[in-house]
């Protein structure tokens, strides 16, 4: 049982690690800059902020 429990909390991390690169990726966002460039100790030359709303 255990077992399966713990699959199952790695299939949600799992998903929703998937689902944030996914959404920066349509964003035009690298990964690393995801919220800010301060997540990347400010060196993140990719990073820009992005205003337009996303097409679906």
């Amino acid at each position: 049982m255990a077992t399966f429990v713990v699959g199952v909390v790695l299939v949600i991390a799992l998903f929703f690690a998937l689902r944030h690169i996914y959404r920066n990726f349509r964003a035009g966002r690298g990964d690393c800059c995801g919220g800010s460039c301060r997540s990347c100790s400010g060196h993140c030359s990719s990073c820009r902020s992005f205003t337009a709303p996303i097409k679906k």
